[in-house]
This record gives C-alpha cells, sequence and structure tokens, in this order.
C-alpha cells in the first residue's frame, strides 16, 4: 500500500513480496527432526482433500527450505526418494497451476543426482512435465518451472553419458 508524503509516494505500510501470491504461512520449525517435517510436508501435499491449494504451496516451498538446509540423504530425511517422489507426483496433478509449478520446483531440487532421475522417471513423472507444458492456459510461472526441471533432467543425463564415455 502506498503512502503519500508531501507529493511522493513510499511504501511503508505493506511491501509487496513473495507471499502476496496468497501462499499461506505454513511454518517450518528447523530445530524439529527432519523426518517429522518431511511427514508433516507429504501428508498435506498428498491429501486430497482437507488441505487448500494454497497451504500445499506453502508445504511445497517448506519442503525445498528443508532439502536446502539438511541436505538429501534418506537416512536424515526419513523417506526413500520412492516414497517422496509418490507424493510430489501428486502435486503435478493438483488442479492449480501454482500448486504444479511448486511441485515441479521441488522435483527440481530434490534431482542431484542421475539415481534420484532415474527414480524420478521410473515413476512416468516426465509425462506429466509434458502435460505441465501442454496445458493451453496462461499458466507462464508453470511452465517456467517445466523447462527448467526439463533443463535439470538434460544436464543430468548429459553428464551420466558422458561418464560411460570415460
Amino acid at each position: 500500500m502506498a503512502v503519500s508524503i508531501r507529493g511522493r509516494q513510499i511504501w511503508s505500510i505493506r511491501m509487496r513480496g513473495r507471499n502476496d501470491s496468497g501462499e499461506e504461512n505454513v511454518p517450518l520449525d528447523l530445530s524439529r527432526d527432519p523426518a517429522d517435517n518431511l511427514r508433516e510436508i507429504l501428508q498435506n501435499v498428498a491429501k486430497p482433500q482437507g488441505v487448500s491449494n494454497m497451504r500445499k504451496l506453502g508445504h511445497l516451498n517448506n519442503f525445498i527450505k528443508l532439502l536446502c538446509n539438511f541436505g538429501h540423504s534418506e537416512e536424515k530425511l526419513g523417506f526413500t526418494y520412492e516414497e517422496i517422489i509418490i507424493c510430489l507426483r501428486l502435486a503435478l496433478l493438483n488442479e492449480a497451476k501454482e500448486v504444479r509449478a511448486a511441485g515441479l520446483r521441488a522435483l527440481r531440487y530434490l534431482i542431484r543426482d542421475t539415481s534420484i532421475l532415474q527414480k524420478v522417471l521410473q515413476f512416468r513423472v516426465d509425462y506429466l512435465i509434458a502435460r505441465c507444458i501442454d496445458i493451453q492456459q496462461s499458466n507462464e510461472v508453470e511452465r517456467t518451472q517445466a523447462l527448467r526441471l526439463v533443463r535439470k533432467v538434460r544436464s543430468k543425463r548429459s553428464t551420466q553419458q558422458n561418464q560411460r564415455l570415460d
């Protein structure tokens, strides 16, 4: 909200930020066990009803924060990559483009090496990525995230092919 002082507008009361998308502020307690945090995140992302899309968006963003703070170790996270991918895959089927975009972003952050990429492809997530690109709606954010994920997949695949040649 702009406030005018002596003919000049300043942004003092409420600055526009990332949360203006309507995303619910879902707190993430990094002092808790990462497995407990991830359990809560995946449960809320996978619930078909009872959790708003904006709350799912907040949980997906928390998933990325969790990965950045604790790493990608299955032991630390308390879940296998397969279990995580199955839950994240559900976000790509959501009716809200913001949730689908956040799901694509979460998958992109999850893919750290070719073994995780192979598990993502094993669950046929590539078809869901193509679906996100193909939808004929105004979904630039979703398409951007899908294309970033495709770029990450291509880079991991080319790294894998180069290692085979060595």
